[in-house]
């Protein structure tokens, strides 16, 4: 079960998120169906990963979710059973043989959209950097960069590890923070 102060977090900034779009002209918020138990456990048989409890926790109470602007997405997460669409090419990646890089991006969730128009650049889920709780570290997939999978827990980079609530809040905050220095 995911932590309550996360999912306290989590709450406020989707909060935070919906009084801005209703601030802000000609914003608008689109939110799915929330899934149900049956659906997180169909979608974690078909990507044979455990999905992140946080992750679960917010695509169950909320749905997934698009933010408006002016006909523009600005953030947009994937549909859960979309979770791999955008799977990038191995040569892409880093920091390993190319079949474990190739079995580690096979893994990889990519739940959401960077903020970018004209490219497709993700967040995904990292399999080799998982929490004794399940939690999956957050890691972006930008197409001209290369892509690292390492793990970083453990390691000396270990503070930098970010699980699902922590990265969404963030990404709201982030946008709220755009829109309030316009």
């Amino acid at each position: 079960m995911a932590n309550t102060s996360n999912e306290n977090a989590v709450a406020e900034a989707v909060k935070r998120l919906k009084s801005l779009a209703e601030e802000i002209e000609d914003m608008s918020i689109e939110f799915s169906t929330p899934v149900t138990a049956d659906e997180v456990a169909q979608l974690e048989k078909k990507f044979k990963l455990k999905l992140p409890p946080s992750y679960v926790h917010f695509i169950s109470t909320y749905g997934t979710f698009k933010v408006l602007h002016g006909g523009r997405e600005l953030i947009g997460m994937e549909e859960p059973g979309f979770l791999r669409a955008a799977a990038p090419d191995p040569s892409d990646a880093v920091n390993g043989d190319d079949p474990e890089v190739e079995e580690a991006i096979n893994q990889a969730l990519f739940f959401q959209r960077a903020d970018d128009d004209a490219v497709d650049n993700f967040w995904c889920f990292n399999p080799r950097d998982v929490t004794p709780e399940g939690e999956l570290g957050v890691v972006g997939y930008y197409h001209d960069e290369a892509f690292d999978l390492s793990p970083r827990l453990g390691t000396e980079d270990a503070e930098h590890f970010r699980d699902f609530s922590a990265h969404i809040v963030r990404v709201i905050d982030a946008l709220i923070e755009n829109f309030a220095e316009a």
